[in-house]
C-alpha cells in the first residue's frame, strides 16, 4: 500500500511563495515530488492539508481555487497510477515518480509513445526510436492531433488508419513499418497494464513485401572504387561506402562509433547497435588503407572522420552521407542510386553469386536467422538458375 499526502514547504526567502509537494511512502521508503503550485503560508491550512480559498482579493481567490482544483487532480492521477501498478504487480516508489513526472501513464496513447521513444534513446536504440517517432507523427496527423485513450484503440481504428496511409500513397512496406512500430508501443502498454489487449493490429498488414532489391553489381563496386575524385567530401563518402562493403556491410551508425579500442590483434571487434550481437572482422589491407588515410582527420579516438567536435548527431551525418552517395550515383550514371543500405545488400548478393552459402552470409552480416538474410539477397538471374538445373539434370 502506498501513502499519498500533499504538504506545503515554506520558502527560505522572506515574503516569497512556498511550494506544494507530494509525499509518497511505499514499502517504508519515502519520496517527495515538488508540484508546480506556489502559494504563501497564510494560504495553506496545515491541519486539513488544503488550500485556503476565502481570500478577499477576487483575482487571488480564483488563483487559489485553481491551485486547489489542480492539486486534487494531481492526487487523483497518482491514485489511478498506483491502482494501475498494483494490478500489474510489485513496483518501486522511484518507478511511480518517474511515471507520474513523465505523465506517460495517464491512459492516453501519445504521452506513452513519447515515453517509449525516450526509453529507446536512453538504450542507444536510435534507429528504432526514429521509426517510432515517424510512426507516432503519422498516427497523430491521422487523428488531427487529438489524443486517444489506449483502451479505445481497436481493429476498426487501425483499419481506417491503414486506408488513410494508402490514400496518401505510402508503399505497402512503409505502411507495415508504421503498423509494426505502433503495435510494439501498444504491446508495451499492455505489458505495463495500461490496457487489456484487443488485438487491434490483427486485420492490418504487418508483413514484409518483396521489394526491388538495393544491391548493385560487382562492376559498379569496382567503378566506384576506381573513381578519380577531386571533391574531398565525395571521396570520403566513397571511402565510407567501400569501408562498409569491405566490412561485410557494416551499418553507418556502427562505422560512426568505431574507436581505436575496437582494433584488436588485426581484427575489428564491435557490437552491432541493432541486434547487440558481437562481430569480428579481419582488417584486410583495403580496410587498413582507409583507416590510415583519415587518421589525421578524426576526433578523439574514433577510427573514421564521421563525427565532428561541433556535431555528433549520427542522423544528420547519415543524411549528408546519403546525399553525397546520390551525387556519386549520378557521376557513375547508375540506375539504382547508392545509399547507406546498398553496400550491405551488395555484399550479400555478390557473396551469393560467388557460391557462398546463405548460412555463411547470414553469420557474416550478423543476422539472427537466414530469413532476414534472404530479404537482402537479390534474385538470381534466370540463366544462373537454368545452368544450375542443367547441371543437376546432367547427373
Amino acid at each position: 500500500m502506498t501513502s499519498v499526502k500533499i504538504k506545503f514547504r515554506k520558502s527560505t526567502i522572506k515574503n516569497r511563495e512556498g511550494a506544494l509537494y507530494i509525499q509518497l511512502i511505499h514499502n517504508r521508503k519515502a519520496k517527495l515530488v515538488t508540484t508546480r503550485f506556489r502559494l504563501y503560508p497564510s494560504e495553506w491550512d496545515t491541519r486539513s492539508s488544503t488550500v485556503i480559498t476565502d481570500n478577499t482579493d477576487n483575482e487571488r481567490n480564483m488563483y487559489l481555487q485553481n491551485i486547489k482544483n489542480g492539486s486534487e487532480i494531481e492526487i487523483r492521477q497518482i491514485y489511478d497510477l498506483i491502482a494501475l501498478l498494483e494490478r500489474r504487480g510489485d513496483y518501486t516508489t522511484q518507478e511511480l515518480i518517474e511515471y507520474y513526472i513523465s505523465n506517460s501513464f495517464n491512459g492516453y496513447f501519445f504521452p506513452f509513445v513519447k515515453y517509449q521513444i525516450k526509453k529507446l534513446k536512453s538504450e542507444n536504440r536510435t534507429k528504432t526510436a526514429s521509426i517510432h517517432e515517424t510512426a507516432g507523427r503519422s498516427f497523430s496527423r491521422f487523428r488531427y492531433g487529438e489524443d486517444i485513450r489506449i483502451e479505445k484503440i481497436d481493429g476498426s481504428l487501425m483499419q481506417r488508419y491503414e486506408a488513410y496511409l494508402k490514400d496518401n500513397n505510402l508503399c505497402i512496406n512503409s505502411i507495415s513499418c508504421y503498423m509494426r512500430a505502433l503495435r510494439a508501443i501498444y504491446n508495451q502498454a499492455v505489458e505495463k497494464g495500461l490496457t487489456v489487449s484487443r488485438n487491434p493490429f490483427k486485420d492490418v498488414y504487418t508483413g514484409i513485401d518483396k521489394t526491388s532489391k538495393r544491391a548493385v553489381t560487382a562492376d559498379v563496386i569496382v567503378k566506384l572504387c576506381r573513381l578519380d575524385l577531386s571533391d574531398s567530401s565525395l571521396q570520403l563518402a566513397r571511402d565510407l561506402f567501400m569501408f562498409s562493403f569491405y566490412t561485410r556491410g557494416m551499418s553507418f551508425v556502427d562505422m560512426a562509433n568505431l574507436k581505436q579500442s575496437n582494433l584488436k590483434n588485426g581484427y575489428l571487434a564491435y557490437t552491432r547497435s541493432k541486434t547487440k550481437q558481437g562481430l569480428s572482422i579481419k582488417v584486410e589491407k583495403c580496410i587498413e588503407d582507409i583507416i590510415e588515410r583519415y587518421k589525421d582527420l578524426v576526433i578523439d579516438d574514433y577510427i573514421l572522420p564521421i563525427y565532428s567536435t561541433q556535431n555528433r548527431d549520427y542522423n544528420s551525418h547519415l543524411r549528408t552521407y546519403n546525399k553525397r552517395l546520390k551525387r556519386l550515383s549520378e557521376i557513375l550514371s547508375i540506375e539504382k542510386p547508392l545509399s547507406s543500405y546498398v553496400s550491405r545488400h551488395s555484399w550479400a548478393t555478390i557473396a551469393l553469386r560467388k557460391g557462398i552459402s546463405t548460412q555463411v552470409i547470414s553469420e557474416g552480416m550478423g543476422h539472427e536467422n537466414e530469413k532476414t538474410t534472404r530479404i537482402y539477397l537479390a534474385s538470381l538471374d534466370q540463366s544462373v538458375i537454368d545452368n544450375a538445373n542443367a547441371q543437376i539434370i546432367a547427373l
